[in-house]
């Protein structure tokens, strides 16, 4: 019985050694998370996974969202030929009206970078309009982020709030290449301070911006719209239009199906 008299001591002891150890070893920071007491959301816990060719990345493909596929069934939306034969886009008209709740397109919001990429072609007076490609706004109908395809400057705006809730417009001006009825393909990369274009797989411009506010859920998502009175919408096609989550991994793709590249 003897021989067990220092065994509490020695278990403690021997204890006092290996929590330090533990703690120091990234076994443990892997299998332990702490609490800050604030909300940690990243890409992976904001965004749904989507797939977009062979591979599946954190996103939101809108046009899944808007149901453009079912709506060639009720006859708004005309399936049309994309960017090559090989490619199905969808013809919005005037008597399109495609609006949806905001939350339940985003029910955790956006993260604060993203990428926006769309192949569209304008028609008719698409061309010279101020028109959203896309925009969210509350519920009071007040913009809260957009990208604009502004034809009466030739130019494409990234819209968006301040966290004193005041409306900012980042404007690439200068583009008139974009302004036919030619197909094209952009990309927005919305990062922290800063926002950059590419048209047709050409950077154009990165440009400052100024912290951007949380999106209020509450109000409506619509596309194809006229910036001044979003109950018009504008004669456009559709092929694609995506939010990357994971900027890392928003970069511009092939433009070889593009027209405007070949030519």
């Amino acid at each position: 019985m003897n021989c067990f008299k220092g065994e509490p001591l020695f278990l403690i002891y021997s204890l006092c050694l290996l929590i330090p150890w533990c703690l120091g070893t990234g076994l443990h920071s892997q299998q332990f998370l702490f609490s800050t007491g604030g909300e940690i959301q990243t890409e992976q816990s904001i965004c749904p996974q989507i797939t977009i060719g062979e591979d599946t990345v954190p996103g939101f493909d809108i046009m899944s969202q808007f149901h453009l596929a079912a709506e060639t069934l009720r006859g708004s939306v005309q399936t049309v030929v994309g960017t090559t034969p090989m490619h199905v886009a969808y013809k919005l008209g005037p008597e399109s009206n495609f609006k949806i709740q905001t939350r339940s397109a985003y029910p955790l919001g956006l993260p604060e970078e993203f990428a926006f990429l769309t192949v569209f072609r304008m028609n008719g007076s698409a061309i010279t309009k101020n028109w959203n490609l896309w925009k969210i706004q509350d519920f009071n109908a007040e913009e809260q982020l957009a990208v604009g395809v502004n034809g009466e400057t030739q130019s494409l705006e990234f819209s968006y709030r301040t966290p004193d809730k005041r409306g900012q417009t980042v404007v690439f001006s200068f583009l008139p290449f974009l302004f036919n009825s030619q197909w094209h393909k952009i990309l927005l990369i919305v990062k922290k301070g800063t926002v950059s274009l590419f048209v047709d797989c050409i950077m154009i411009d990165s440009l400052n911006v100024s912290p951007r506010s949380k999106v209020n859920l509450d109000g409506f998502t619509v596309i194809g719209k006229l910036k001044d009175n979003p109950a018009i919408a504008v004669p456009v096609k559709l092929q694609s239009m995506l939010i990357h989550c994971d900027t890392t991994r928003a970069h511009p793709e092939t433009c070889n199906d593009l027209a405007a590249r070949r030519s």
